[in-house]
Formats: structure tokens, C-alpha cells, sequence
């Protein structure tokens, strides 16, 4: 019996012992492991000496994933190569530099980057997390698919739309005219007063350039009754100020004015002068005198690119229907006809009959 308790003893200490054994072993192997986990590279198994980590936005991520699979050429079915997705043994490799997003540090303020060989558009765009509108607006591409390398790209430090101030404006005015909060354009800008400059780059945040759906037709919106529909002159698209002034004087800005009433173009009173000249080139397609539905005496030149302008409440209309015109050229003088409380011109931009706001053309 003696010798049984002894011998029972020795056993159970033993276990003990090896149960505190066991346990450094597990944490040790747990330790180990862990390490290894963290330096694993996660294509090669590779060691990466000195290499720091972050936590990762899994949400962030899949949108990553699902773009690159969109931007990347074919996949490749091996991991020699710069690392993309493999269909072949799955493995996930970091994507190349033209596909890394290099704005981690917050961008108060406009900067630029130059195109390098391979990248497009839509990298830019992804490296800077800005939208593609964003980046073609603010640089005036309208071909997406013409790429120029070496070519400095203005970038935005956030979605929306770069405005260079003219004479007169306020910042509560391009609030209205563009639909963006005051504050939001002051915080954004830094600026300390509702006075601006001219000739001040803005950055509106989160505005967005309207782009009508295309149309093959021309409407006649203000209901003239003798309308020119023979061929037209070609403008560049490219539309200048409708005054003849340097100042920029604003009564009334694009946009909803009240629930069920909207402003389609911008007023300019007679503080800028009243010598009314062609936006661009174009052929003179409407030139009435009278009611016109509101208008008063107006013109309406048709650019054969899609757009047209008008230029209404005139005391007199220096053209006539059908005859082209240049861009600069002399058409008409300011007045008060038709819905009119002073005298003013009122101004529109029209592409494929819907009214766009002139302040994203104008130059």
C-alpha cells in the first residue's frame, strides 16, 4: 500500500511537471507562430525586416480589390511577376505603383501631378481618391481615352469643381450659383471674408458640373415664331464673356430661386457696360423683338456643337436671322423688355435645350 501511494505520488508530480512544460511549449509555439504571421509576406513567404503595419479598413479593402480587377490588364497565372490577382493559384499580391493610393496624408489644397508612361485617367483619379469628374473638369479633358504623358494634371484636394472668381463676386453669391454651403466653401478655401478677389481659384466641394443627356434635336425654347433651321456656323465651345467690360457684376445667379420657379441663366446688370457681344461663334438663329415669352427682346445663337445662347431683355438687336456671327462680335444692346424690373441682360447656355449653369463655361 506504501508503495503504491509513493509511486502514485511520483506519477501525479510528474504530470504537473509535464503540464507546466507543455504550457511553455504551447505559449512559445503561439509566440513564434505570431511572429512569423506578422513578417510573412503574404506572396512569397518572404521575411520584411523592419516592416510596420496598420489596421486595415476590410470594407476599404474589398472596394480596392474590386477596382483593380476592373483597371489591371489580364491576370497573370504565376507570382514572378509585378502582382496582380492569379486565377490560377489564388494568391494576392501588392499591386503595382501605378495602382497605389499615395494621398494617406490629408490635402488641404491644390497641387499637381504629371502623367507617367501606362497610367490613365482613372489611376490618377484612384492614387488621389478623387472622383473621375473631379479630375477632368478641373484639367477641361473632354477626351478621356487621349492620355498625354508628361502632361501636369491640376488636382483637387477633394470631389468638385475649381472656380476662378471673377469682379464682384461674393462668396454667398458662388454659394447660390453652384449650390454649395458658405461654410463649406470658406472652411475649404480658408478664407475670413464674404469679399472676394478676382481671379481667385476656388475649390467648390462636393459641386458637380451638369451634363444634360444628349439630343439629336434643338428645341426652340423661347417659342419664336420666325426661327432659323438652315445650317449653322461651328463655335468652339469655348464661351467668353457676353459684355463687352472687364467687370462682372451679378443680380441674379443660376438656379432655384423658389420651390416651383427656376432661374436658367445669370443676370448681369448695367454696371458692366451695355454692349452686348457673341459668346462664341455661331449663326443667329432667333432675333425678336417683343414679348417673346418673357424674354423681351432677344437672340439666340445657335454654335453647332449642341449649345446655344441667349441674350435677352435688349433695347435693340444689332443682327438678323440666320446671319453668322463671331465670337466677340458686337449683337445688341442692354435694356429692360419683357419681364424686366431694371436694365439687364439676361444670359443663357444651353446644351441640347437644357439650361446649364453659364459660370462652369464662361471664361
Amino acid at each position: 500500500m506504501g508503495k503504491t501511494i509513493f509511486w502514485g505520488k511520483t506519477i501525479w508530480k510528474g504530470i504537473r511537471e509535464s503540464n507546466i512544460n507543455i504550457s511553455i511549449i504551447i505559449l512559445s509555439l503561439a509566440v513564434l507562430m505570431a511572429d512569423f504571421l506578422l513578417r510573412a509576406d503574404p506572396v512569397g513567404g518572404a521575411f520584411l525586416e523592419g516592416a510596420s503595419f496598420q489596421k486595415v479598413d476590410t470594407k476599404k479593402a474589398d472596394l480596392v480589390l474590386s477596382y483593380l480587377t476592373q483597371i489591371v490588364p489580364p491576370f497573370q497565372t504565376d507570382s514572378t511577376g509585378p502582382g496582380f490577382l492569379s486565377e490560377g493559384n489564388a494568391f494576392l499580391a501588392k499591386p503595382t505603383i501605378t495602382n497605389t493610393i499615395i494621398s494617406t496624408l490629408a490635402r488641404d489644397s491644390i497641387t499637381t501631378y504629371t502623367i507617367s508612361e501606362g497610367e490613365t485617367y482613372w489611376t490618377v483619379a484612384y492614387r488621389f481618391e478623387i472622383d473621375i469628374d473631379t479630375l477632368l473638369w478641373a484639367n477641361n479633358i473632354s477626351d478621356v481615352n487621349k492620355i498625354e504623358v508628361g502632361k501636369k494634371l491640376i488636382i483637387l484636394p477633394t470631389n468638385g469643381l475649381l472656380y476662378t472668381t471673377a469682379p464682384g463676386d461674393t462668396v454667398e453669391g458662388v454659394s447660390k450659383a453652384f449650390n454649395v454651403a458658405k461654410d463649406k466653401i470658406m472652411a475649404q478655401n480658408k478664407l475670413t471674408s464674404n469679399v472676394l478677389a478676382a481671379d481667385t481659384q476656388l475649390v467648390l466641394p462636393g459641386a458637380r458640373k451638369y451634363v444634360p443627356k444628349p439630343s439629336t434635336a434643338i428645341p426652340n425654347y423661347a417659342g419664336d415664331t420666325s426661327y432659323y433651321t438652315g445650317s449653322v456656323l461651328a463655335g468652339s465651345g469655348n464661351f467668353g464673356w457676353p459684355i463687352n467690360s472687364g467687370a462682372r457684376f451679378f443680380s441674379q445667379y443660376f438656379g432655384w430661386v423658389t420651390k416651383y420657379y427656376k432661374h436658367t441663366g445669370i443676370d448681369l446688370d448695367w454696371r458692366n457696360g451695355s454692349d452686348i457681344i457673341a459668346s462664341d461663334t455661331g449663326t443667329v438663329v432667333a432675333a425678336s423683338y417683343g414679348w417673346g415669352g418673357g424674354y423681351g427682346n432677344h437672340i439666340i445663337i445657335d454654335h453647332g456643337n449642341g449649345y446655344q445662347t441667349l441674350y435677352a431683355h435688349l433695347s435693340r438687336i444689332d443682327v438678323n436671322l440666320g446671319q453668322n456671327v463671331s465670337r466677340g462680335q458686337h449683337v445688341g444692346v442692354m435694356g429692360s423688355t419683357g419681364i424686366s424690373t431694371g436694365t439687364h441682360l439676361h444670359f443663357e447656355v444651353r446644351q441640347n435645350g437644357v439650361a446649364i449653369n453659364p459660370l462652369i463655361y464662361v471664361q
